[in-house]
């Protein structure tokens, strides 16, 4: 969809990091994102070195920045930052031309 948001996030956890509380967090993350208006969903993908990339897909700015500016998601980024995260980015992407979607017989 031309205009949607796209969010790659390549986000590598501390060794130390608290699995079960980051579980428990990301479950709680994605009830909340999943509930906003213009969410279209969320993937994450394992390559085989270990890498992890997670991809956020809005069908806005403006709905990506109510998902950026939820209270309870800042206080999440915040911890995120402090105990599970040692290292990371993330890109905010714009869909300037789309192709497809492809159906072959």
């Amino acid at each position: 969809m031309i205009g949607e948001v796209i969010v790659i996030g390549d986000l590598k956890r501390r060794d130390d990091a608290p699995l079960d509380e980051y579980g428990r967090l990301a479950e709680r993350m994605y009830s909340i994102v999943s509930h906003l208006p213009g969410f279209l969903s969320v993937k994450s993908f394992k390559a085989t070195d270990g890498e992890e990339v997670t991809v956020f897909r809005f069908a806005s700015e403006e709905a990506l920045e109510a998902w950026r500016t939820h209270p309870e998601h800042v206080e999440t980024m915040k911890r995120g930052h402090a105990e599970f995260y040692a290292s990371g980015f993330l890109q905010i992407c714009k869909v300037i031309r789309e192709v497809g979607p492809f159906q072959h017989s």
